[in-house]
């Protein structure tokens, strides 16, 4: 889906009449047609309901973004579909939902049309994106070797990225809707915790599980943020770029620039050559919170202790019809005591304190480093179990630092056309959403000058 595909102009052309919603809808269900692995269920009804969405139009006015498709991570109820979080076991004991999730209702309201529920990590726990219930789900890079698509948002950024819809919902625990984002060249975000209602919401971690917008685009972002808080009004939101001329960006020194592939690592020096061009301060600076909120995911996670608090039941009776890779991760939480918990909530909450005491006292507008240090690896190489799990802390590790200092964050693509697709991210403190908004849409438009 390419830019002129984005909400904003879609809306425009469905609301002029150029585009019918049906004839929309039957584009991306011939797309979604062509890739197995995508969804969990697509939804039959959809053509109908675009048709019933252009007869209405023609009887008078509707919300701006009425007959738009999107996609669904397979997290989220919607009323009378089954939630499975792309799992067998809840494909076995769970039932319809009854009511939809709070951000699936915000959308209804918009007038949105779900096209399916789309493949997902099993129970959103793993950064890799593979899901051994259904047929493989690659990245749109490469196909020809395999890659993966990251996770574990996986199907929800492969579906914007193939085409079939400009924006869709995903979930971000620890990098699941930026990392799927980067591995397939799209722009996924991870809002500010709370932000965003989790009514509704399958849970990996309540106390750091965020949806979040992916789009083929900041302003599709930016768009579905608004929907999905309750704050559409009339007519679509418009960023303020401009209030933000004289940005001042710091690449912090550390664990998050170590260890990158050298794709990714040509891609963010290219891209801080073109900001600087573009008359961005940026800065090489120190914010030890960055590598200390690195450490505690690796050594100290607060997810594995609420995650096997949630399946441990399930996995006594269903444990064989789980992932082996996610129910080994899960079993780690089973040593974790309620006292270790406890230690590890009070010592993120004085990180996120730390962090944003630092994050003032630097003066700067936002931190900018890779999204993740490495191109999307090869399936293969997640095929030997004794690797499996470094691959995949690899792909979590520089996401995963900002749910750990509680900020809010962004990964647009830094790559040229052609190249393996990396993710710059734009991350900022807790709250200040609307402005990491507004810095994303100008770092976009000075990196896609030209091109």
């Amino acid at each position: 889906m390419r830019r002129n595909s984005n909400l904003r102009r879609l809306s425009k052309r469905l609301s002029s009449g150029k585009k019918s919603c049906e004839e929309v809808v039957i584009e991306c269900m011939v797309m979604a047609d062509t890739e197995d692995g995508l969804f969990t269920w697509l939804d039959p009804n959809v053509i109908e309901q675009a048709k019933k969405i252009d007869l209405a139009r023609e009887s008078g006015d509707l919300p701006p973004l009425a007959g738009i498709p999107i996609t669904l991570k397979d997290l989220f109820n919607v009323n009378g579909q089954k939630t499975t979080a792309g799992s067998k076991v809840l494909d076995a004991i769970g039932s319809e939902a009854t009511e939809d999730a709070e951000v699936v209702a915000h959308l209804r309201d918009a007038g949105m049309l779900f096209l399916g529920r789309t493949n997902m990590s099993e129970f959103a726990f793993s950064g890799m994106g593979l899901n051994p219930h259904f047929p493989p789900l690659y990245s749109v890079w490469d196909r020809k070797t395999g890659r993966l698509p990251g996770g574990s948002s996986s199907g929800s950024a492969v579906s914007v990225a193939l085409g079939v819809v400009p924006g869709t919902v995903g979930s971000d625990t620890a990098g699941s809707c930026r990392i799927p984002a980067a591995f397939n060249g799209i722009v996924g975000v991870k809002p500010s915790y709370g932000r965003l209602s989790l009514d509704g919401v399958y849970p990996l971690s309540p106390t750091s599980d965020a949806p979040g917008p992916l789009g083929v685009d900041v302003d599709t972002c930016f768009i579905l943020d608004h929907v999905m808080t309750g704050r559409l009004g009339g007519e679509l939101p418009k960023m303020s770029p401009e209030n933000t001329m004289n940005m001042r960006l710091m690449v912090p020194d550390g664990i998050v620039m170590e260890d990158l592939d050298m794709e990714v690592n040509m891609a963010f020096r290219r891209a801080m050559k073109r900001l600087k061009a573009g008359g961005v301060d940026v800065v090489t600076g120190t914010l030890s919170a960055v590598d200390h909120s690195v450490d505690m995911f690796f050594n100290r996670p607060v997810v594995l202790f609420e995650a096997w608090q949630h399946h441990m039941k399930m996995l006594e009776l269903y444990g064989d019809l789980y992932d082996p890779f996610v129910r080994q991760r899960i079993g780690g939480g089973r040593t974790v005591t309620a006292e270790t918990q406890h230690q590890r909530y009070e010592e993120k909450a004085e990180l996120v304190k730390f962090f944003n005491h630092d994050f003032a006292e630097a003066e700067i507008d936002a931190l900018v480093y890779p999204t993740v240090a490495c191109i999307p690896p090869a399936v293969s190489e997640t095929e030997d179990l004794e690797r499996i799990g470094a691959v995949n802390l690899r792909c979590l590790r520089n996401t995963a630092s900002v749910n750990y200092y509680d900020g809010c964050a962004i990964s647009l693509p830094c790559h040229e056309q052609g190249m393996p697709p990396a993710g710059l991210m734009i991350c900022c403190p807790h709250g200040q959403d609307e402005k990491l908004y507004n810095l994303a849409a100008k770092v976009e438009s000075i990196l896609s000058e030209d091109e």
